[in-house]
């Protein structure tokens, strides 16, 4: 009796340490999931707010360049963002994601590229230069939310 409580045990114990990574790998996982969400937040917040400035709708030309930076510098990082195994939970991330590896990396850099044209034409401060180079960037995010994004429910 003593031998079999010793060996249940144990193997609850085993149990509880494989079980263990697993629920922590969960979370981290879940974790990486709304660190992606608030890092595109925050790229569609600084895009909304140089829309604003953009369109003459704000006197805020002073920050222009510091929305278009911050854009720039968050879609550095886009493609880590979707690491293997967080395609689950409360995301509109398709599987095309990682299905389709390749395009997304290539619809990642073109809109890197076009992110970096808004931010030289922002720093030289030539309002047509920048509004045509806003226009392109919004128009390579929704390329690829077109083939990556699941659309909002209305």
């Amino acid at each position: 009796m003593i031998h079999n409580l010793k060996t249940s045990s144990l193997g609850i114990c085993l149990l509880a340490v494989v079980a263990l990574p697993a629920t922590t790998m969960g979370a981290e996982t879940e974790d990486i999931i709304k660190y992606r969400q608030g890092v595109m937040k925050s790229v569609g917040g600084h895009t909304a707010a140089a829309a604003q400035i953009v369109r003459g709708k704000v006197d805020y030309a002073d920050d222009l360049v510091y929305h278009a930076e911050s854009i720039a510098r968050s879609m550095q990082t886009v493609e880590s963002l979707f690491p293997k195994d967080t395609d689950f939970g409360e995301t509109r991330a398709l599987d095309a994601i990682w299905s389709q590896a390749d395009k997304f990396k290539q619809v990642s850099e073109e809109s890197r590229a076009a992110t970096k044209a808004f931010v030289d034409a922002a720093k030289a401060n030539d309002k047509a230069a920048f509004a045509a180079k806003f226009k392109a960037m919004v128009d390579s995010c929704k390329a690829c939310h077109k083939d990556f994004r699941e659309k909002k429910e209305q």
